[in-house]
């Protein structure tokens, strides 16, 4: 998947760096930074008196220090515990009273709070997220409430379901030896014992201007949130300190890839297969072959007329649900999955041998133009109608942008999916989809297929 569906002159502290003109296919889009370092991406949308305030910062599950895993995460929810000014939990409470939503996220690669709100509230939110970017409150009484909520989103979200205790152990394979191996809620044992002084080191490095991208969508343009943010952002201190190079597999073969990641957990309710693909870091050299991975996906997948669901539901009948996705988004090695949900009779030697029938297929013989388009149509489409959403517009910049990804580069997406021709799909599935660099997981219930 996508993240997108991807003349200096002097003010005061800061400094205009591109007024991008609406490409024909997309939004427009004005940007700027200050002098502390912070990146600042507008995208005007006049049609509703709101707005969506996002921060994002450059650092995710993967910049964790070594035996402190799920300190991002974390610390996504120490954020909301307080400063001087703005008491435990009231920054929510604040928000919601002034008609706005919000929340917050964290990835391998990022973290980011949002809000959205009416466009005059918008200096409140700035002033809010300024004071928490370096003065929160930590001590260790805020840790160990805040770490055992933690722990309790752990076995909700992940022990507490066979299908993401399948999904963490096959990564923690397939990534070996980097860091996308370790979750991003992180493992228990590390969690628990995560303390103030871990979370004060992480907060000094991390949460600074010069290591966040402010991305405000909405009813307002550059020359209305320029000044807004010198006010409330500019004299924040930069901490100097970037994150770390992370080690990137080149090597993309998986150990023992031919031997199946199984778990057998009494709580399934239908069988499922699915593989991981471990594909190549993303770079301006491959986005061509990432573009003609996105169609492949499409291909494959592409809902009831995709190869996969008229393959193995609608002919072979061993699947009552099939899917393929692409995520090359990612600062690192990026995933491409294919999965089945097994039909009752079927085995997973069957979906196996289907699902490699159908990746043969496509490394000797290009789609069809019908295929291609059709593709082509299904993801371009997505792109134009997440225009239609203020809080994806800014979602989808802001993901760009922590990847190192311009504006410019998300409006030209859609036209690398233009480009892609069948024979770069037949390519990119012989490139990117040896089996020595997958691996296969089966999750059942009884383990007696």
């Amino acid at each position: 998947m996508k993240p997108w569906g991807k003349f200096f002159f002097g003010l005061g502290l800061a400094f205009v760096l591109a007024n991008c003109t609406p490409a024909p296919d997309g939004p427009k889009v004005e940007t700027a930074r200050l002098a502390n370092g912070l990146e600042i991406i507008v995208l005007p949308d006049p049609r509703a008196d709101v707005v969506t305030h996002m921060l994002w910062y450059r650092v995710g599950s993967a910049d964790e220090p070594i035996g402190k895993s799920g300190i991002a995460h974390f610390f996504e929810h120490l954020m909301f515990r307080g400063t001087e000014k703005i008491a435990p939990g009231e920054f929510s409470k604040t928000v919601a009273r002034l008609g706005g939503q919000d929340n917050a996220f964290t990835s391998y690669d990022y973290t980011a709070y949002f809000q959205r709100i009416a466009r005059d509230k918008l200096p409140i939110m700035m002033q809010m997220e300024a004071e928490r970017m370096r003065a929160l409150i930590i001590n260790p009484d805020i840790v160990a409430v805040e770490r055992d909520v933690i722990l309790e989103e752990r076995s909700m979200r992940v022990d507490g379901r066979p299908s993401s205790l399948l999904s963490e152990q096959m990564r923690k394979r397939l990534h070996a030896g980097t860091a996308y191996s370790v979750p991003v809620i992180g493992w228990r044992d590390e969690i628990s014992a995560l303390n103030a002084t871990d979370a004060q080191r992480f907060y000094e490095r991390y949460y600074a201007p010069d290591n966040a991208v402010l991305v405000i969508a909405g009813a307002v343009t550059l020359a209305d949130v320029l000044p807004l943010a010198e006010t409330y952002y500019a004299g924040l201190t930069p901490s100097q300190a970037p994150r770390d190079a992370r080690r990137v597999a080149s090597d993309l073969r998986v150990r023992d890839y031919a031997s199946p990641q199984v778990r057998v957990d009494a709580r399934v309710r239908q069988d499922s297969w699915r593989r991981l693909y471990r594909l190549p870091q993303s770079t301006a050299e491959n986005r061509q072959l990432f573009a003609a991975a996105d169609v492949l996906a499409e291909v494959l997948d592409g809902g009831l007329t995709g190869r996969l669901y008229q393959a193995l539901v609608v002919e072979q009948k061993l699947a009552s649900g099939v899917g393929a996705y692409a995520d090359s988004a990612r600062l690192d090695n990026g995933e491409l999955m294919i999965y089945a949900s097994l039909a009752p009779e079927a085995s997973f030697d069957e979906i196996a041998g289907a699902m490699d029938a159908q990746i043969e297929r496509l490394v000797q013989t290009p789609p069809s133009e019908a295929e291609i388009a059709r593709a082509k149509m299904q993801l371009v489409s997505s792109a134009i109608f997440a225009r239609d959403s203020q809080q994806s517009m800014a979602d989808i910049f802001g993901r760009a942008a922590m990847l190192g990804l311009t504006p410019q580069d998300v409006l030209n997406w859609t036209r690398e999916i233009e480009a892609v021709t069948p024979e770069d799909v037949r390519r990119a599935a012989e490139k990117l989809l040896p089996i020595e660099h997958s691996l296969t997981g089966h999750l059942s219930g009884t383990g007696e297929r």
